[in-house]
């Protein structure tokens, strides 16, 4: 394998993982189509996984992940270099753990990733639901209250470590619905056709308050050296562009649908990160930090 195609292989691998860990079992038919890979290469991947130390089995011709435990979360690092070295990539995927992990005798590492525990069943209902474009009936709590709902699931997100679906409701207003407040869920039988654009539209999501639907405006912020830094290495969303001034500071532009979509990510960086258009935001960030400081005098 070319050190080229490294990024490519990596991804794909991950990927696996998580739709085993999530509780899916595959065929490799189904890693072939979903991938687009040849049955040999299919066939290369799960035997990859299986090197690495993933206890994958088969039954009826479909893969499936074995005694799925917390404490398999804790290997993944040392099951990635070994896919790495499997791949013939070791010397390209090396550096990038190490930056990762906490360097040791012992190889120990330490990562922070708070994210709620789902059933595999549901995140099956769903994906099944969204796959064959399938409507969704549920119940949805809210302000504990059960509500009876229908829904046409798009994607299933993670937003700051809770899981929503991405979906449209009857009158096809978009919403992301927390997936732990859904209660009694059914796909039916019933189909529904969604625009591609919408689809699309879903990747650049920065939180639960992106809308796929709504017109984007732009939001011009001023970025000090400190908050470039680290802005350049994770991009607030996939809209972001950054231009660099000499001194290291930088001008950054985004598109956003919903007001509370940015303004969130403005307070963390605060005071590294500055409103520089539209006005209108500039004063309402302004407001609620008046309103912050009134509140504890």
């Amino acid at each position: 394998m070319k050190a080229k195609n490294y990024t490519k292989t990596l991804s794909i691998l991950l990927d696996l993982i998580n739709r085993f860990y999530t509780g899916e079992n595959l065929t490799t038919a189904d890693i072939e189509n979903i991938y687009g890979i040849s049955k040999r290469s299919a066939q290369r991947y799960i035997g990859y996984l299986k090197e690495a130390g993933f206890k994958i089995n088969s039954k009826n011709r479909k893969y499936y992940l074995e005694n799925i435990i917390d404490e398999d979360k804790e290997m993944i690092f040392e099951a990635i270099e070994s896919i790495a070295k499997n791949a013939g990539i070791e010397k390209e995927i090396l550096p990038l753990l190490k930056q990762l992990k906490l360097i040791s005798e012992e190889n120990i590492f330490y990562s922070k990733l708070d994210i709620e525990k789902i059933k595999p069943v549901t995140f099956r209902k769903i994906e099944e639901a969204i796959k064959n474009r399938k409507l969704i009936k549920m119940k949805y709590k809210m302000d504990n209250e059960l509500y009876d709902m229908e829904i046409k699931p798009l994607k299933i997100s993670n937003f700051e470590g809770y899981w929503y679906v991405n979906a449209l409701n009857h009158q096809d207003n978009y919403r992301a619905y927390h997936i732990k407040s859904i209660k009694h869920l059914e796909v039916t039988d019933d189909s529904f056709e969604v625009k591609e654009d919408i689809l699309k539209n879903l990747d650049k999501a920065v939180n639960i308050w992106y809308d796929p639907t709504a017109k984007p405006f732009t939001v011009e912020l001023f970025a000090d050296e400190y908050a470039t830094k680290y802005l350049e290495r994770i991009p607030i969303s996939k809209t972001q562009q950054i231009i660099k001034n000499n001194d290291g500071t930088s001008t950054i532009y985004l598109e956003i649908t919903h007001t509370n979509e940015i303004i969130r990510k403005i307070l963390m960086w605060i005071p590294n990160l500055k409103v520089i258009e539209p006005k209108w935001l500039k004063e309402k960030i302004e407001g609620l930090i008046k309103e912050y400081f009134t509140s504890i005098c």
